[in-house]
């Protein structure tokens, strides 16, 4: 009873629109000029009948409109999805790019040295911040062994601490537990670098009467039978001529950007390289 009042009005135009309908069929094929009724009827049915057309046909505008929307979204989705594989071709293809350049540095190492060596990537470092120290992924199977050299076309890296059959541990340079002894390039002035934070180094032991400026370059000795002579530490940073100690305090630079380091070599034979 209530759907009846709620909707009285609607049910009686559709059942009058109804019979109307039902009576022009009926008399379909007669002249409906030839009676009131069916003037009348006509009268009343066709601005119902335009007026159901014109909902129908913006319906189905609606509908179309709607249906083009839709195809549009799905081009714009299937355009982003090949803009960002076009992108990450284009990394993909700068990441070839340095790696290969990076690679052939590594080779351009290996041809100058003539020491035998063996290319390796950095596949892990250290979790916590007491030590400066990254993994390998070559190990005793490749030739390496503790105390092996380790460096890239930048410099020296650091050296093997411990190695298994497949991988190593690398200690860097610039941990505090790292040292080698070195040679300023242009006086010949020794010392001893030590690691002194996570991008410096010390250079230690080195008397006040020595002649050491910044920008002056640290190469190994070979003095300690694990890096070759001449192959590039560090950078002279600062030159500090404090207290009344013997020693100079002297702040390097290392060669190697130890944030980035991705790849390495490792020098397979120890020996002095001094020899």
């Amino acid at each position: 009873m209530n759907f009846f009042r709620r909707y009285r009005f609607a049910l009686v135009m559709a059942a009058l629109l109804l019979g109307g309908l039902t009576l022009f069929s009926v008399n379909a094929g007669r002249d409906p000029s030839s009676s009131i009724s069916g003037r009348l009827l006509l009268e009343i049915l066709g601005p119902a009948q335009k007026a159901v057309s014109g909902i129908g046909e913006w319906v189905g505008g609606v509908w179309n409109r709607y249906f083009a929307l839709v195809q549009v979204a799905r081009q714009a989705e299937d355009l982003k999805r090949q803009v960002a594989a076009y992108r990450q071709q284009l990394t993909d293809m700068d990441e070839l790019k340095l790696a290969n350049a990076r690679l052939r540095a590594l080779l351009s190492l290996k041809e100058e040295g003539g020491y035998p060596q063996v290319a390796a990537q950095v596949v892990g470092m250290d979790p916590t911040n007491y030590f400066r120290t990254v993994i390998i992924d070559k190990g005793n199977s490749d030739g390496v062994d503790t105390q092996m050299p380790v460096a890239n076309a930048q410099g020296v890296v650091g050296r093997v601490i411990w190695a298994s059959s497949h991988y190593a541990k690398v200690l860097l340079l610039v941990d505090p537990n790292a040292a080698m002894d070195v040679l300023v390039q242009r006086s010949r002035a020794r010392g001893i670098v030590e690691g002194a934070g996570r991008d410096t180094l010390r250079l230690k032991y080195v008397l006040h009467s020595e002649d050491v400026a910044a920008g002056d370059r640290l190469v190994a000795t070979g003095a300690d039978g694990v890096f070759p002579k001449g192959m590039l530490v560090g950078f002279v940073r600062a030159v500090k001529q404090e207290g009344k100690g013997v020693f100079q305090h002297i702040e390097v630079e290392p060669a190697v950007n130890f944030d980035r380091l991705e790849e390495v070599v490792v020098i397979l034979h120890r020996r002095n390289f001094d020899d």
